[in-house]
């Protein structure tokens, strides 16, 4: 019964450890509108942020930048236009930040 109920237990921490580890650094997907453009970031009203704030998402060299699925410039990103960003949360000095490895260029915002 003893050793039945180790092995339950070993089990299970090895199951959580396991499923704390599927999780980190995932890819996210943000749909928006770009409000500004910079460099080495960029700010986007998300589409789906009920809270009405804008969010940042950071820029390497490493970043892919693509419209209509060739190859774009990260000059090409400007406010107005609307976006499909994956990125992936690092932890950079105890702080938590998207950093994007594929942004998707779509048409500029309408005025309405």
């Amino acid at each position: 019964m003893t050793r039945r109920l180790m092995l339950t237990v070993v089990a299970m921490v090895a199951v959580f450890t396991l499923q704390g580890l599927a999780h980190e650094g995932h890819d996210h997907k943000v749909l928006g509108t770009v409000t500004m453009a910079a460099p080495d970031h960029v700010m986007l009203k998300d589409k789906d942020d009920k809270d009405d704030k804008d969010v940042t998402v950071y820029i390497t060299r490493d970043t892919k930048v693509l419209r209509d699925k060739k190859p774009a410039k990260i000059d090409d990103i400007r406010n107005g236009i609307r976006v499909v960003i994956t990125a992936r949360t690092v932890k950079e000095n105890g702080v938590d930040k998207m950093v994007a490895r594929q942004i998707e260029l779509g048409a500029a915002q309408s005025a309405r």
